[in-house]
């Protein structure tokens, strides 16, 4: 098996039965090259490639049940699924424009796409309210966090579940689910917290509207050294400004 996402550029597989067109911010994977097939570059294209082989194991194994999950997850609160994957793409593109080793991708990936699959275990009312939760409502929700890491360590080991499962701790302290502050918050879990508060920001919720790209931007400055990491936000403001996100 062979997993690639797309960070740059474009590209076309070409089958028997037709042809696949492959954009930036996409991800693929393959499992059976029996049948032969072409790729066509477009553009300039750059790939990040999982080469790692227990990481290609976990994946061959686990990563078809995780999508599911995903889907299950997406039939309880709409939002998930597409979030996932979007936050993926970010999280890669703040990586590479931090200079972060190219060996941390594949970690990045994983626990950025499946971040909030512990949502399977919270309750559907609870996920779709459109009014503010109660104070036991939103403990139920912050229990998501370790569920996601309880299910992605089973088979991606400690490393991506830990960086999933602190996406919602703050630099000053006062996240969730174990209040981590500063330097104990791995710079993955940093980075997928902010992509995770952007998309979210950006997008319609139960309980509001989105706001507008400038609008999450302006939000992200404003709670830097508070919610978010300084480096982090300086990183994803360029990557919007030159249009990357």
């Amino acid at each position: 098996m062979e997993f690639y996402h797309i960070l740059k550029g474009e590209l076309t597989i070409i089958k028997k039965d037709g042809e696949v067109q492959i954009k930036e911010g996409e991800s693929f994977y393959m499992t059976d090259f029996c049948e032969e097939f072409s790729v066509k570059c477009q553009n300039d294209v750059k790939m990040l490639c999982i080469t790692e082989k227990p990481m290609f194991d976990s994946l061959c194994d686990y990563l078809d049940d995780l999508d599911e999950l995903l889907r299950k997850v997406d039939e309880k609160d709409r939002y998930t699924y597409g979030h996932g994957k979007r936050v993926m793409e970010y999280a890669v593109k703040i990586a590479r424009k931090m200079g972060i080793s190219s060996s941390a991708y594949d970690n990045i990936a994983v626990s950025s796409l499946f971040h909030d699959v512990g949502k399977c275990y919270i309750p559907d009312e609870i996920l779709n309210k459109p009014t503010r939760l109660t104070d036991m409502e939103f403990k139920a929700i912050m229990k998501h966090p370790l569920h996601t890491g309880i299910l992605l360590e089973r088979k991606f080991g400690w490393d991506v579940a830990e960086i999933a499962q602190c996406h919602h701790e703050r630099i000053d302290g006062k996240g969730y689910p174990f209040g981590l502050r500063g330097d104990e918050i791995r710079i993955e879990s940093k980075i997928i917290a902010v992509c995770d508060a952007f998309d979210a920001m950006t997008t319609d919720r139960p309980y509001r509207k989105a706001m507008t790209p400038q609008q999450a931007i302006e939000e992200l400055e404003r709670c830097i050294g508070i919610n978010y990491d300084k480096n982090v936000v300086i990183a994803f403001i360029k990557l919007y400004q030159s249009k990357e996100i």
